[in-house]
């Protein structure tokens, strides 16, 4: 076993918001747990509330929610059917489909739960519509915040909580590391799920200028508020190789979940030193998805010397 030092500050755990690529973040969070990594602090936005809420209520079972996902098997947030489309817009023209996905996961695993049934402290970010601003959900009923925070805009029916309409924390926060440091956060261990913006091929169609502008307006504000951050906190953003994986639809098979699990270990040990700890700014983790060559298998060596 890692010897143990004595804990100092406050760790945060930031999860991103990516669609049906939850599942690469529950393998990294899986890998950050093995490592010794324990946060204080769970801040979590659209999926990453929903892996979140799992770290928060059962932190000492970061495998059950890679389980979750693997439960999941072929998932289709959108099915672009332009006739099924058209139907669902003529009788609600706010939401092209139910979140069933999501609220078939709240149902399971989340039911009556309220964020003061959490182990760890628990944050979820989602967009009040109705006066344009972030909204951080911190007590009370866990399930309408989660299902806020996880409302695409245009694509799921806004959430209304109290007079207001909620949509995807996503719009306003898509890795809320201001959040962590407003809460005290010390360390910060965010993982990203926004895909490079340059790595996708040049968008043909009106929605694929959106989402792409999107992808990079949300990559620019992580990046701004990662390099703010750091003058305050040893902050670290992990962002997964995603190479060939869509947010829209994905079958979660085993091969992808041990293939990310295996490239979180090596990823992983440049941003958690052995005690558990968030690096410092000074050992900043390498690259915006591609994968590490070789470095890590040395540093996990480390590791075990020093068990």
């Amino acid at each position: 076993m890692t010897a143990q030092e004595p804990r100092e500050g406050r760790r945060a755990l930031v999860l991103g918001g990516g669609g049906t690529l939850g599942v690469v973040q529950a393998a990294y969070i899986q890998a950050a747990f093995e490592l010794g990594f324990r946060p204080d602090l769970v801040i979590g936005t659209s999926v990453g509330a929903l892996n979140g809420a799992w770290v928060a209520m059962y932190p000492d079972d970061p495998q059950g929610l890679l389980d979750v996902w693997r439960g999941l098997g072929r998932i289709r947030v959108l099915r672009w059917n332009p006739l099924h489309l058209a139907a669902r817009v003529t009788r609600n023209p706010r939401a092209l489909r139910d979140n069933d996905i999501v609220r078939g996961l709240i149902d399971a695993h989340v039911r009556d739960l309220r964020f003061e049934d959490a182990r760890l402290e628990l944050a979820v970010v989602a967009t009040n519509l109705t006066r344009g601003r972030k909204h951080l959900f911190r007590e009370g009923p866990l399930a309408p915040a989660i299902a806020a925070s996880t409302a695409i805009p245009g694509v799921f029916e806004p959430v209304e909580l109290g007079g207001d309409l909620y949509v995807d924390g996503c719009i306003t926060a898509s890795v809320d590391i201001a959040s962590a440091l407003a809460l005290g956060a010390t360390e910060v261990l965010a993982i990203d799920l926004t895909p490079p913006a340059g790595a996708a091929a040049p968008p043909k169609t009106a929605l694929g200028v959106l989402a792409q502008s999107f992808r990079i307006l949300s990559r620019a504000t992580t990046e701004a508020m990662e390099a703010i951050g750091r003058s305050a906190a040893a902050v670290q953003v992990v962002r997964p190789d995603l190479s060939g994986l869509s947010p829209w639809r994905l079958d979660v098979a085993e091969p992808l979940i041990q293939e990310q699990l295996a490239q979180a270990r090596c990823r992983l040990t440049r941003v958690i030193d052995p005690w558990g700890r968030v690096a410092g700014s000074g050992s900043r983790e390498a690259g915006s998805g591609n994968r590490d060559a070789g470095g890590g298998n040395r540093e996990t060596e480390g590791r075990k010397h020093a068990a």
